[in-house]
């Protein structure tokens, strides 16, 4: 079973620029691009290489470029490329290295505190590389710019879909990769997408374009793999497929009443996960747009392509709290249940501005011998202001040894602390949209405050987050992984151009 399928723009792509704006070069000693009529008056520059795809530094690109989605940064490129191919990339990266001009790259700016954003550098606008090669049993081997909205969408029809699934899905795969990548919406087991990575193709900082897995240049797949661009830009990954059920029956209670009886319960339920009868996917999750003094309730899910094998209500919750034992659910698709959140979001773009509120974002992964104790300390002292009409507050818990050494830059909880890591994400906006500058200070505040009491009780963070780090803050991070991070980049990143914005080093 295989197919190849290409998606939004053609691959070969012509300037549109007139002959005399178009960009010949950079000018190091200026620190500017050279136009094609500068070129003509002597300008001095190194000549910009040949490419398939579009070098753009008009005005209205760049500003389109300088912000992300958490609009509390700002940070303006010198030019944005849309590749048509790798190569593109690895040209580029190469020119960039040569005159010292930073890099990073995007699918559509989701990061909330500027990590994918690069002030007087080169932007890489993936989502010019956006082409599905193919799909089978085997994997799906795709451009790290496709959506894994569209990859979920494709894989569907052959009964096949990805193993493990973020809640919003318009994410670029590479981007979600190299920060690692939570399962947030299909299972408590298969919880990190860096676990379903069976190989990478990379364009390094140094301008290499190499092929990466487990066992073939094994430390740079590992240096990619939630190492937040720091070592180069993936270019296509193959991904682990799994079978898809057609649908699914999703539960939704009312609000805890208490922490103490969520974590209970979930803990029940996520240990019987994953057996035929039970649960595929349990999580607590907040009703958005409803104030609630708690905003705890449990959301579960079974898969499944025969209702009259789904068991009843009663046997799915059994030793759990009323709470879960009145759950109701809802029967659907399986693409209207993963697709859950991207409906939501787009019905606020259009109803609150979604795009513009400001996103100072918290999201921890927390130690089972202590969540009962920051839980029942974070989720009660939430204000109105922490949980706005438009956040969502996610407390699940994820298989600690499903993070494993193959990305070790993916800080999780030690398995001594516990079977289950809990995701803690407190995904605050503004209420409304526009800049927000003194709430931004005090939910970053907020966020670094939240963040040490993690670390105290042996948690780690989750970096698609908003938490203003100090290269110490990153080295505590990183803990032991930090000298091999850093010895990566030096390796991989000799001119040290890639991805400014995360500030790691």
């Amino acid at each position: 079973m295989d197919t190849s399928i290409s998606r939004g723009v053609s691959r070969r792509r012509f300037l549109t620029a007139t002959a005399a704006t178009v960009i010949v070069g950079f000018n190091a000693v200026t620190g500017k691009w050279v136009t094609s009529a500068e070129a003509t008056e002597g300008a001095s520059f190194s000549p910009v290489p040949r490419l398939d795809g579009t070098l753009l530094t008009d005005d209205t690109t760049l500003a389109a470029h300088a912000t992300d989605a958490g609009n509390m940064s700002n940070s303006t490129p010198r030019a944005v490329l849309n590749p048509a191919s790798a190569g593109d990339v690895q040209a580029m990266v190469r020119y960039c290295g040569r005159n010292r001009i930073p890099v990073a790259a995007n699918t559509g700016r989701n990061s909330v505190f500027g990590q994918t954003l690069t002030r007087a550098g080169l932007t890489v606008n993936m989502k010019s590389l956006n082409t599905i090669h193919s799909i089978s049993a085997a994997g799906a081997d795709v451009d790290a710019g496709v959506l894994w909205y569209d990859l979920i969408a494709a894989a569907f029809p052959y009964g096949l879909t990805p193993a493990a699934i973020t809640g919003y899905t318009r994410l670029g795969v590479g981007g979600t990769l190299s920060i690692g990548g939570l399962n947030a919406a299909t299972s408590n087991l298969r919880v990190p997408q860096a676990a379903t990575v069976r190989k990478l193709q990379v364009v390094t900082g140094a301008g290499d374009l190499v092929e990466c897995s487990r066992t073939r240049n094994s430390g740079l797949f590992k240096a990619m793999l939630a190492g937040q661009g720091q070592c180069g830009i993936i270019t296509r990954v193959t991904v682990d497929l799994i079978p898809a059920r057609r649908f699914a029956r999703v539960y939704r209670s009312a609000p805890y009443t208490d922490v103490a009886s969520c974590v209970n319960d979930l803990r029940v339920l996520a240990a019987r996960g994953g057996r035929p009868g039970e649960f595929d996917f349990v999580a607590s999750a907040n009703m958005p747009g409803e104030a609630t003094p708690l905003p705890l309730g449990l959301l579960a899910v079974v898969f499944y392509d025969d209702p009259s094998a789904v068991p009843s209500t009663a046997a799915l919750t059994r030793g759990c709290s009323p709470v879960t034992q009145q759950a109701q659910y809802v029967d659907m698709g399986y693409l209207d249940y993963i697709y859950l959140v991207d409906q939501q979001v787009d019905a606020w773009r259009s109803t609150s501005g979604w795009d513009s509120l400001v996103k100072p974002w918290f999201n921890a992964l927390i130690p089972d011998n202590r969540v009962l104790e920051f839980a029942e300390s974070l989720f009660p002292a939430l204000t109105a202001e922490d949980v706005s009409p438009t956040t969502f507050v996610v407390f699940s818990p994820t298989l600690t040894s499903s993070f494993t050494d193959d990305f070790p830059l993916f800080k999780a909880p030690s398995t001594s602390g516990g079977r289950w890591a809990w995701l803690c994400g407190v995904l605050t906006t503004s209420a409304a949209p526009g800049p927000a500058p003194e709430f931004a200070s005090r939910m970053l505040e907020r966020n670094h405050r939240w963040w040490q009491d993690v670390v105290a009780l042996g948690g780690t963070r989750y970096v698609e987050d908003a938490i203003p780090f100090t290269k110490t803050d990153w080295a505590t991070h990183y803990g032991s992984a930090y000298p091999q991070f850093a010895s990566w980049k030096r390796q991989f990143d000799p001119y040290k151009i890639m991805t400014p914005g995360a500030a790691i080093f």
